[in-house]
């Protein structure tokens, strides 16, 4: 005889049947299989939490044994939830907390999910239409940059970013001087990779595309060397080439799939500028340098009650 630990269903079930017991609507004529006072147990709920039921259970649960038992933990379930709600332990400023806290999560998930969803099928009509890369492009593109294919190398580089010149300048001076290039960026980059000491790890030609001053700085310095300061978008750099190594030589097959992203994203970044310019795009500068990030708030007391 197979028995069925109660306290491992209790964890696999308790959702489903919280769910069973928190669901008003029933089909009329559903009929029951096992009534407790006003708690009830009709062939639906059971079929469905048979069927959400763990497959390495499911051959004892086809039987009559099994089904009695699972019916009874069911039950215990129910009767526990019954009671709790008899309770009022549902007003519990703990418990409101988290529902509220669960609902607001779920929700904002929904958001998330729904933009993802959408972005995700717009872009791949993009890629049949404006974003459409041609095999005579890419190999275009293969003849144009065939050094970076036919004598490839991997560099490892870190950065320093500061925010306004003078500040680049004086981590320059500093550095001249010949203090440690990692503790300096610990100590005034304005990247999140200064946690790591500048390091942005391991990069190929394409890969900083979207920097293109940062990277042909970057692949023009000997290893170990330091830039100068080089104006990005994102502001000013200090660059370290920390190690070179050569790559095998890449044919345009193998190289294919990295060109069709490169030039993919080439007119993606054409397509969104050219909508910028069109939309005529305004920043307010001054005010976004003067908003602060808000730390995240600790969940208050609920303000109401979540039934």
């Amino acid at each position: 005889l197979m028995i069925i630990n109660k306290h491992t269903f209790l964890i696999l079930l308790v959702s489903g049947v919280f769910g069973v017991a928190a669901s008003g609507c029933k089909k009329s004529g559903d009929a029951i299989i096992a009534r407790s006072g006003s708690i009830k147990i009709t062939k639906t709920d059971f079929q469905n939490e048979l069927a959400n039921s763990p497959v390495a259970y499911q051959n004892y649960l086809s039987t009559l044994e099994g089904k009695k038992q699972f019916l009874d933990i069911l039950l215990r379930e129910k009767i526990l939830l019954n009671e709790a709600q008899r309770s009022g332990i549902i007003r519990k400023k703990e418990i409101q907390k988290n529902l509220i806290a669960y609902k607001e999560r779920i929700r904002q998930e929904e958001i998330d999910y729904r933009k993802n969803l959408i972005l995700r099928e717009f872009l791949r009509d993009l890629q049949d239409s404006d974003l459409k890369v041609t095999e005579s492009e890419m190999k275009l593109y293969f003849e144009q940059n065939s050094d970076q294919f036919m004598n490839p190398v991997k560099v490892t580089a870190s950065h320093i970013l500061s925010t306004a010149e003078p500040n680049a300048q004086t981590a320059l001076t500093r550095l001249k001087k010949g203090e440690d290039f990692a503790k300096l960026a610990q100590e005034v980059s304005a990247d999140p990779s200064s946690v790591r000491g500048g390091l942005i790890g391991e990069v190929v030609k394409g890969d900083l595309s979207e920097l293109p001053e940062f990277e042909e700085a970057l692949f023009k310095l000997r290893r170990g060397e330091i830039s100068g300061i080089v104006h990005t978008k994102l502001g000013y750099h200090i660059i370290k080439k920390n190690n070179e190594t050569p790559l095998p030589k890449q044919s345009f097959e193998g190289s294919a799939p990295r060109i069709r992203r490169t030039l993919e994203k080439n007119k993606f970044d054409k397509w969104i500028d050219g909508i910028k310019k069109n939309e005529k795009l305004w920043i307010d500068e001054k005010l976004l340098a003067e908003l602060k990030i808000n730390k995240v708030a600790e969940q208050g007391e609920p303000n109401s009650t979540v039934e």
